[in-house]
């Protein structure tokens, strides 16, 4: 920032301390590149004068306020996309499949009553959001949604969709559709429900049932061998159908470099696995640059990706070809903090795997350099909602109402929409419990 200063301070003609508004003006649309339109450009102008008309500025008040909106940037984010705006979508694979047992879950549990493994595989314990009802890891304080604080919230248990994918369940509280991206007998990848960022993806197994990361340790060689096979495929989905699609390339990866390699998409990504996790089955959250607005704001309060809880694919498979030496015997009640003592012992230190991914993140988020202010009206402040300019409050508007409706004009999941609503398939290789 003190070059960015000096440039303009050498930029007074004669030393004179002062800036043509005309020229500052003119300046400062180049240097925005289409990401502050002209107008909101003007209304700060005006503010910085108040209000009175002047040929020029003096250049150190100028500093000050443009030090202050750089503030502005950091406590912020962008809120409620402009309607007409173009938002490129890339839809779902087109394929069709019914479910598997076409009743419900309490239904399939019924059939299922005497076999307790698949009972216990078919529950998660949760804290679920009062305010947005969205289920979150049992270890979280703030939903990973919206926000919200759950440190007061008890524990609870809800229905694992994502064994209801797998075992191809019709529905529970509502239809087990999948958003989705590619599947075979033994992998299904698909979009994220709760996208962070436009091209969010899970991917699971569904020949082999393993409730969290701890389990990859009772077998580090075929641990390794499972996400790496689930990295694979995630990426693959991102390369063949997310960067293939040239109006989502163009607006969400401008300023990144086309990977090479599968190995290249790490570049550009948050990817690995939680624990605990909101949902009982293996998944590798695959989330590609840039975050949405919202979900940027909270990695910047570091709500996201959280130290202790997200562990890296990076991290995670340096440990496990450690081979027997972080080997263990795990169970449901195996504290992770035996797992992180074991891999520690063998040389592979988590806080600086997860300081290295957390940097990348902000790295390549601030290179998509995706999101303009002329595509959103509004900027929110905290728990207020403001103009584009952070000085005027909107009375009568929710943060989390208008961040709803920008994630499901960004999303990606369930598209093409039918009716303004997600649609989605069933999995084509729905398994029996036996056969997990």
């Amino acid at each position: 920032m003190d070059a960015v200063f000096k440039i303009f301070r050498e930029a007074c003609p004669r030393g004179s301390g002062k800036l043509a508004v005309d020229h500052l003006r003119q300046a400062l649309c180049r240097v925005a590149q289409d990401k502050i339109d002209a107008s909101s450009i003007d209304s700060l102008l005006d503010d910085l004068m108040n209000g009175h008309k002047q040929d020029e500025i003096d250049v150190e008040v100028f500093l000050n306020w443009l030090s202050q909106f750089r503030k502005l940037e950091e406590i912020s984010y962008l809120a409620s996309v402009i309607n007409g705006v173009v938002v490129p979508h890339v839809n779902q694979v087109d394929v069709r499949s019914e479910p598997r047992f076409p009743d419900d879950i309490e239904a399939f549990r019924k059939v299922h009553a005497g076999d307790s493994e698949t009972q216990a595989r078919l529950v998660n314990t949760v804290k679920v959001c009062p305010s947005c009802t969205k289920p979150n890891a049992f270890t979280l304080l703030h939903c990973n949604a919206c926000g919200a604080d759950l440190k007061d919230i008890k524990l609870s248990y809800n229905d694992n969709i994502f064994m209801g994918f797998i075992y191809g369940i019709a529905k529970g509280n509502f239809p087990y559709k999948i958003s989705m991206r590619a599947q075979t007998p033994d992998f299904l990848c698909f979009d994220d429900p709760l996208q962070c960022s436009p091209c969010h993806l899970n991917a699971i197994p569904t020949s082999v049932y393993c409730p969290d990361l701890r389990f990859l340790f009772t077998d580090p060689p075929r641990g390794v061998a499972l996400l790496q096979q689930l990295f694979e495929l995630a990426a693959s989905v991102a390369k063949e159908q997310y960067w293939s699609d040239q109006a989502f390339r163009e607006k969400y990866f401008a300023g990144v470099p086309m990977p090479q390699n599968l190995e290249e998409f790490k570049n550009n990504t948050v990817v690995g696995l939680n624990f605990p996790p909101s949902m009982y089955q293996l998944h590798l959250q695959f989330i590609h640059m840039p975050l949405l607005p919202f979900h940027y704001d909270l990695l910047r309060q570091k709500e996201h990706f959280t130290h202790g809880r997200f562990f890296p694919l990076d991290y995670l498979l340096t440990a496990l070809s450690k081979g027997d030496a972080v080997k263990l015997c795990v169970t449901r009640d195996t504290d992770i903090s035996v797992i992180l003592d074991q891999v520690s012992s063998a040389g592979v230190d988590y806080s600086a795997s997860h300081d290295a991914m957390i940097s990348t993140a902000h790295q390549a988020h601030q290179l998509c350099s995706a999101w303009k202010e002329t595509d959103f009206q509004y900027r929110v402040i905290g728990s207020q909602v403001y103009d584009k300019g952070g000085t005027i409050v909107q009375p009568g508007l929710d943060p989390k109402q208008v961040q709803k409706a920008d994630c499901l004009a960004l999303q990606n999941y369930g598209r093409p929409f039918a009716e303004g609503k997600p649609t989605g398939s069933y999995y084509k290789y729905a398994k029996e419990p036996k056969d997990v």
